[in-house]
């Protein structure tokens, strides 16, 4: 008698459970692939080690400027006092007002003049900015009196020509303007700390190495109308500095306050310490509305300042 060999047919049931535990065991014993090494780039993110930075509650408006300047106090400090009669080309905006150096600088987003001394008070002078591999050029013409010609903020990097006025003493000095070039010319110098200046008429020439202050603060750059956007400056690398929104209030003791709304975004600072900030659209129309009779304009401020970033004029 033959015995028969037993069937292999089996149910779907079991067939369908018999997968199933063998590929849980494979999985079970499988080692963890390891992720892949190469990524993008990530986005900037706070240092860990910089501290928060928030925006202000409220601040009053119409808070004083920054102190007088002149190019006569710092060819002073340049000679050290003593006569000189080496050409020299520089731009100055004054004093650090926090007093951490004496040298004189051009400050971002400060009041700024340019300055020359030992050149012709007639006749075309031309002056030359380097910085990050690009050339800016300017033609300065010397005058009896300055015009009321407007100033741009990128000033000796849009080609314009500029006027300087005879001051005596073989110096001559420009009208005041906001000094913060637009960009590239804006980052090249940020990341250097400095740029070359130079400056020549006919036989004579001088040439300079400016050193950038950075001051904290924050400005709409040149264009604003059509780029909406504003510089961010001087704060700690690595900290976040957020953006906020500000509406006047009129208070029973006549001042006026600016008082914040809300935070509109945020930049984080670079290691060269200057960044840009795009303003959204709606924040935009905001701030360019025209007030009622009476009332100052709702106004961007960033994180500890007291005071409004207000458009170039």
């Amino acid at each position: 008698m033959v015995t028969p060999r037993p069937s292999r047919w089996r149910s779907p049931l079991l067939w369908a459970l018999t997968a199933f535990l063998g590929t849980s065991c494979t999985m079970l014993h499988q080692t963890p692939t390891a992720a892949p090494t190469s990524r993008a780039a990530p986005s900037p993110t706070p240092s860990p080690q910089a501290r928060d930075i928030l925006l202000a509650q409220q601040f009053d408006l119409d808070m004083p400027g920054a102190g007088p300047l002149d190019c006569r106090g710092d060819l002073h400090q340049l000679t050290q006092g003593r006569p000189n009669k080496q050409p020299r080309v520089w731009v100055s905006s004054g004093e650090d007002a926090t007093g951490a150096t004496t040298a004189v600088a051009a400050g971002l987003g400060e009041e700024t003049l340019l300055c020359l001394y030992g050149f012709p008070r007639r006749g075309p002078i031309t002056v030359t900015i380097k910085a990050g591999g690009r050339t800016y050029t300017t033609p300065v013409k010397p005058v009896a009196e300055l015009s009321a010609a407007p100033s741009s903020m990128d000033d000796l990097f849009n080609g314009r020509p500029r006027e300087v006025q005879d001051m005596g003493d073989g110096l001559l000095e420009s009208g005041f303007w906001t000094f913060l070039p637009s960009e590239p010319a804006l980052m090249d110098i940020a990341q250097a700390g400095w740029f070359t200046m130079a400056a020549r008429s006919g036989d004579v020439r001088a040439e300079s190495r400016i050193p950038l202050r950075l001051p904290r603060g924050a400005a709409a750059v040149e264009g604003w109308d059509r780029n909406h956007r504003i510089a961010v400056y001087g704060y700690p690398a690595g900290a976040g500095v957020p953006i906020g929104l500000y509406r006047p209030e009129n208070r029973a003791d006549g001042r006026v306050v600016a008082v914040l709304e809300r935070e509109v975004g945020r930049v984080v600072m670079p290691a060269h310490r200057v960044a840009v900030f795009r303003v959204p659209p709606d924040v935009f129309r905001t701030i360019s509305a025209e007030p009622a009779d009476g009332e100052d304009p709702a106004c961007l401020s960033a994180a500890d300042l007291a005071s409004c970033i207000n458009p170039p004029a």
